[in-house]
Parts: C-alpha cells; sequence; structure tokens
C-alpha cells in the first residue's frame, strides 16, 4: 500500500510537468497547501502508483476486535457533557449524478415529501431541545451544491455560536490519462475539475478556517457523516466513549451483508497494527472476489466518524496536511460522453484518516444508524414503509419489519432517473413491509397503496405504459400492460 508521499515532488521533471496545474489551480485561488497536497499524489501517480491495497498488505478484524454499540451505554453521561463542545458536521458535496440530477442530492424528497436536508435541520432542531445544548450544525457543499443547498437554508443559522452554517470543499483538476497532462474541455470549463471526494473535509477545515475557529470558541469534537444517510445523528454515548476514552478518532461500523460486498471494509495494517480502511476503488483487480468476501473482511464503514479537533490539528500540523491513500478514480472527462477523453480523477476518502491516528477505534452500531442512499431502488426503499420517521426526526428501519430488508431491482430504462422515478410512482412508495423482492421490468406506473407481498416481479413488456390501480395487492409475477 503506498501512503502519502512528497520525496520526489520537488524533483525538476515532476515540477515541469506540475507547473500547468499549479497556475490553474491559483487561477481559481486554490489555497497553496491544496496545491501542495494535490502535488503529493500527482508525484506519487507519475512514480506508478494505483492507489491499490493488496490482501498482502492487511489483515481482517476478528469479532472481538471491534466493540458493540450496545455495550457502551455506560458512556451516555460523558456524551451529554461533552455536547457543549461537540459540532455536527454533514458532508453535502454529493450530486445526484447515479439518478440523473445535476444538484444537490440533499434536495430530493425521501419521506413524507420532506427533502433529505429539510429532515436534517428538522433533526438539529428536536436534538437541540432534547440535550439543551446549541449543537452547531455545519454543512460541508462542493462547488457544485454550495449555492443551491445555500438557498434553500437561506435563515438558518446557528445562533448565538458564531460557527457558520456551511464551508466549501476544494476542487482538483483533472488528469488526462494519455500524458498526464491537465485536461482541457472548452465547451464545458467545469467538467476539467472534479471534487477530490470527502476526505478533503480536513484540509477545507483548515484552510476555511472553520477549524481554528471551532478550536477557539471550545468546541473539541465533531461527529462528521453523510447528508443521504439520515439515519447517522448524534448520540450521547458515542461521544461519550471518545470522550471519556480520550480517542482521537471513532469510525462507525456495520456488519457486512451481500448488499454490502462493494462497500469499503476495515482491516488492520500488518506493518503498524492500525486500522485502516480500503475502498472499493483501492482494491487490485485480481482481489475483487476476497474484497467482497463478507465473512472475511466483516466490517464496512458506514462513513460516520468522530473526531477529536485538537488531535486533528496536531496532526494536520505534524504532517503538513491529512496524510490519506491515494484513490484513483479513471472516468471520461464529460461523464455522459463515452467518447471524451479518459482522465484521471484524485480523491481520497475520509474515513482512510483511520491509519493516521494512533488509537483510532471502531464501533459496531446498529442498522438504525445507516439508511443511505445511493439509487433511486434505495430512495423507494427508504419512501416504502420499510422505513419510519421518528420522534428525533431519524429515518430507522420499522420494526414490523423482522427480516431482511427487501431486494429492490428496478429496470433501469424507466427508473434510473430520478424525474422518471417519480413520475412512476406519483402518489409515494408502495407498501413493502412484506415484500421479500420486488423486481420490475417495463414501463409500470404505480397508483397509491399498492401492498407487495412476498417475491414480486411486475412486467410489462408492451411500449404503452402499464399502470397498477390504487390499492391494488400484488403477489408473485405479475403480467400487465
Amino acid at each position: 500500500m503506498l501512503k502519502i508521499s512528497c520525496l520526489n515532488a520537488q524533483d525538476p521533471a515532476v515540477h515541469t510537468m506540475f507547473k500547468p496545474f499549479a497556475l490553474k489551480m491559483e487561477e481559481r485561488r486554490i489555497p497553496s497547501i491544496v496545491i501542495n497536497v494535490f502535488k503529493c499524489y500527482y508525484t506519487q501517480i507519475l512514480q506508478g502508483a494505483q492507489g491499490k491495497t493488496s490482501d498482502a498488505d492487511i489483515s481482517p478484524l476478528a469479532d472481538g476486535d471491534v466493540p458493540a454499540y450496545e455495550d457502551l451505554s455506560a458512556y451516555a453521561e460523558a456524551g451529554r457533557t461533552a455536547l457543549s463542545h461537540t459540532v455536527v458536521i454533514k458532508l453535502n458535496g454529493g450530486l445526484g449524478t447515479s439518478m440523473g440530477l445535476e444538484r444537490a442530492k440533499s434536495l430530493i424528497p425521501v419521506k413524507d415529501g420532506h427533502t433529505f436536508l429539510d429532515i436534517i435541520l428538522r433533526q438539529a432542531k428536536v436534538l437541540r431541545k432534547k440535550y439543551k445544548s446549541s449543537l452547531p450544525l455545519v454543512f460541508m457543499n462542493s462547488f457544485k451544491t454550495h449555492r443551491d443547498t445555500m438557498l434553500k437554508v437561506e435563515g438558518v443559522d446557528n445562533g448565538d455560536t458564531g460557527i457558520p452554517l456551511a464551508f466549501v470543499q476544494h476542487m482538483y483538476p483533472k488528469i488526462l490519462e494519455s500524458d498526464f497532462s491537465p485536461a482541457d474541455w472548452p465547451p464545458n470549463p467545469e467538467l476539467e475539475w472534479n471534487p477530490p471526494g470527502h476526505g478533503d473535509v480536513y484540509t477545507a477545515l483548515v484552510t476555511s478556517g472553520l477549524l481554528a475557529k471551532l478550536l477557539g470558541r471550545g468546541y473539541r469534537y465533531a461527529f462528521i457523516s453523510n447528508s443521504d444517510n439520515l439515519g447517522a445523528v448524534m448520540d450521547s454515548r458515542l461521544l461519550g466513549y471518545i470522550a471519556q476514552e480520550k480517542l482521537p478518532f471513532l469510525m462507525e461500523v456495520a456488519r457486512r451483508t451481500h448488499l454490502d460486498r462493494k462497500g469499503g471494509h476495515l482491516a488492520r495494517l500488518n506493518h503498524s497494527d492500525r486500522l485502516v480502511l480500503r475502498e472499493l476503488a483501492q482494491c487490485p483487480e485480481n482481489e475483487l472476489e476476497s474484497f467482497a468476501d463478507i465473512e472475511k473482511y466483516r466490517y464496512f464503514n458506514t462513513n460516520s466518524l468522530w473526531v477529536d479537533l485538537q488531535v486533528l490539528e496536531q496532526v494536520f500540523v505534524e504532517n503538513l496536511m491529512m496524510p490519506l491513500d491515494l484513490i484513483l478514480n479513471p472516468k471520461t472527462l464529460d461523464p455522459r460522453d463515452p467518447d471524451s477523453p479518459h482522465v484521471l480523477q484524485v480523491e481520497t476518502a475520509m474515513g482512510s484518516a483511520v491509519s493516521a491516528f494512533e488509537n483510532a477505534r471502531a464501533v459496531l452500531v446498529p442498522r438504525t444508524r445507516f439508511a443511505p442512499v445511493k439509487t433511486t431502488q434505495d430512495l423507494l426503499l427508504v419512501m416504502s414503509d420499510c422505513y419510519l420517521r421518528t420522534k428525533l426526526e431519524t429515518i430507522e428501519q420499522n420494526p414490523a419489519r423482522t427480516t431482511p430488508m427487501p431486494t429492490i431491482a428496478l429496470d433501469n430504462n424507466f427508473y434510473k432517473k430520478i424525474d422518471m422515478f417519480r413520475e412512476r410512482f406519483p402518489k409515494g412508495a408502495p407498501s413493502l413491509i412484506e415484500c421479500d423482492r420486488l423486481e420490475v421490468h417495463g414501463d409500470v406506473r404505480f397508483g397509491r397503496h399498492v401492498q407487495m407481498v412476498g417475491s414480486v416481479r411486475v412486467v410489462n413488456r408492451s411500449r404503452k405504459q402499464a399502470k397498477v390501480p390504487d390499492g391494488a395487492r400484488l403477489e408473485g409475477e405479475v403480467i400487465c400492460g
């Protein structure tokens, strides 16, 4: 595994090749510290780094290596004490590109007509009242989500804490795969840039001045999670665990199921005994079967983290950056044009910081803290009665559902994009509480209060859209149209 190395960054040949990138980033007024971080990764790429982590570098974790959330109840009081020194950070840089959107995913209606953003704001309000704490809420937006998000939350702030509601992550130039030069795309220059992944949260906290402001105002801990995971909410026992045990870094993990085979998993570095996160993009091609082995690598990263901000500052100062593993993401310059030039996107994952902290820990959390939405199939599941909106404004699994969540397979030709999806479920999601599997093939529009039972396969082979009437109960194979 190749960690951050800047030893050859001053090599004249490297310096010459990187100069166009530096100038391009300076034109965008990107901070010098970010340019230097990007140069470190660029140097690795020129040295042949692929950002891969082999099975030979790591060892799987056993059951006893990760404490369970249920065993940490004694830390709740310490957590309540630490709340006044804690900030909540929501990663809000994601676009709904996998669902055909080019705007913030958090603006998609997800439950009872409320968007992700609506529910996050309601969560903050409820938690402040519950814990009698100001509990600042901060969004890390990307250059593509900042405007839409801030217009949506206009009038909302963090009260008299003095903590801003948002900061913006940086952006990296895309690298042409053919000659490692900066990508150039005059028809749409914005496509020459990519968000650097949520690992940029650490650098953006520093360059925005937010880390210094938080520490200066007495904030010690940060809870960081994705805006599309509405199960991730402030928790006093987890906060108390990191505070009382003086942990620098705590990662929430869950047991992998067949649905999580592609999720980044936690392991232990052989050479240092520290924890390490391996994402799918970091796995060598010949080890993908091993990566997907849920009995071998049992824990996946939910991307919900707890960080001691004082230690974070120390690690950053010591390394002049947050040492994160390189993730090299091959793409086409225009994601919607397969004939556009092939590029490399430099990205990092915030969870890979787990190996940068001595004595970093992980905790096994229940699935109630993990309800992400990456596709319209995920969205349908969360919209359905398999999930409930709680009094704390979290989205949790319906306790009436005692079996694993249903598998959903929607026809990509008609349901992949959010506008197509909403057109075909105009009156909300069907009841899936008694459903084991749902497949939809062809163009089908569903009415209100439709109920799915057992394994359901809905098929429309005609070119004309079929309609499932209000109140229909579907079981087995249903041919319509």
